[in-house]
């Protein structure tokens, strides 16, 4: 059975589902032409989860290249195709997109790549960490990243989220002692990256580690004991500098087959995860629960307006509360499904308190509630804020009942 924590992740953004029943996960193959005869492995999405990227050897392909397909109006995917401009002559692999869109990181031995001197006395090339920056059109050319990332070890699977940097690394042909690495970007440089702690890394091979959107929870694939098969899915809760509570994410996620490289997709609620088919190569799967109504979604589609007062913060304070989360995360999802729109953020206060205070007060939760959309990829620049303070009550009166309903949030679409 999945954990709590996995189920939690899928269903903690569907406020207003209207339909009942039990939530069942979902796990089957990629819909579309995207799994072959050969290994695809490595699956990531735009912010607005319309393009997949992922790599795969093809035929008549001598080495492993990255590749990308867009959504169609069914839900399925479209006939990948190569992307030129991040594929070199060599092995191009583990392509990951952060969450504002602008940056896609892949791992290569490419020329350029650090030279390894072999046991044999051959010389190896590694697979370094390069990254691509897009301005709106298409995808830069790849740059190696700076040492200390790059080494004569091979590095892989990178995952950025903020300044912290995952990544896989393990010695030239060795990748049964393949461990998670971290750094940080800090002064305008990477610090030397450093192992993950026990419990993540231990005296098995472990690879390909993943955050969730708001870095609480680490992914990664590990083949220690006690596992379903050779390489299971796993997850653990991040506590400060502590990793806790780990779980195996069990059926249906992991089979008696090698299961890798998992990351989830914000916007459809959507796990990607790589599972080797009958001991051959990989395919990519996805793991969801039946989506179902979202009222935030359809009152935005309808009045193109929507005023809720679940959206809460600390007394007298501008602090969002965790709990906050689920009702933005729904604006989210609609912003980045609509990546055309844009939208106004109006605060409003209750009627007890000064004036002049409530009037700052609301604009100043107004911004919290941008930097909290901004922090989960949308782009600052679809967003204005404005406080009303208690100029725009839905009721009169102070008691808690009507102070409540005074205290809200409204998004409002700025296109006609």
């Amino acid at each position: 059975m999945v954990g709590l924590l996995l189920t939690s992740l899928l269903t903690s953004s569907v406020l207003g589902q209207t339909s009942e029943g039990e939530n069942t996960l979902v796990v089957s193959p990629i819909r579309g032409p995207i799994n072959s005869e050969f290994q695809e492995f490595g699956p990531t999405m735009t912010p607005d989860a319309k393009t997949l990227y992922f790599y795969s050897k093809r035929a008549e392909r001598s080495y492993t290249e990255i590749f990308k397909s867009e959504r169609k109006k069914d839900g399925t995917w479209d006939f990948p195709e190569e992307v030129s401009i991040l594929n070199s002559p060599f092995d191009d692999q583990s392509p990951f997109i952060t969450r504002d869109g602008k940056m896609i990181l892949l791992s290569s031995n490419r020329d350029g790549s650090i030279e390894v001197m072999l046991a044999d006395g051959k010389v190896g090339i590694s697979r370094d960490l390069y990254v691509s920056n897009w301005n709106g059109k298409t995808w830069s050319v790849p740059t190696a990243l700076p040492s200390p990332i790059n080494t004569e070890e091979i590095e892989e699977n990178p995952h950025l989220l903020g300044d912290t940097l995952l990544f896989t690394r393990y010695p030239f042909g060795k990748p049964n002692l393949a461990k998670i690495y971290y750094s940080q970007f800090k002064n305008n440089q990477w610090t030397k990256p450093k192992l993950l702690p026990s419990p993540i890394n231990d005296q098995h091979a472990t690879i390909a580690a993943a955050f969730n959107d708001d870095g609480k929870i680490l992914f990664f694939s590990s083949n220690r004991p006690g596992g379903f098969g050779g390489f299971d899915l796993y997850m653990a809760k991040i506590e400060g500098e502590e990793f806790k509570d780990v779980e195996n994410l069990g059926s249906p996620i992991n089979s008696s087959e090698d299961e890798a490289y998992i990351v989830f997709q914000q916007v459809k609620k959507t796990f990607l995860f790589c599972r080797r088919v009958e001991g051959k190569s990989f395919d990519i799967f996805t793991a969801s629960v039946p989506k179902q109504e979202n009222l935030v979604q359809k009152k935005l589609e309808e009045t193109k307006k929507i005023s809720l007062d679940s959206v809460y913060f600390e007394r007298a304070s501008s602090i969002l509360k965790p709990e906050s989360s689920i009702p933005l995360d729904s604006i989210v999802d609609f912003l980045h499904e609509n990546s055309d729109q844009k939208m106004k953020i109006i605060g409003h206060t209750d009627l007890t308190g000064t004036f002049e205070d409530n009037m700052i007060l609301s604009k100043e939760r107004a911004e919290s509630v941008k930097q909290y959309l901004v922090s989960k990829g949308v782009d600052p620049n679809r967003l204005v804020t404005e406080g009303k303070g208690p100029t725009q009550p839905m009721v009169q009166g102070t008691d808690e009942a009507s102070s409540k309903k005074n205290r809200r949030t409204e998004f409002v679409l700025l296109n006609p």
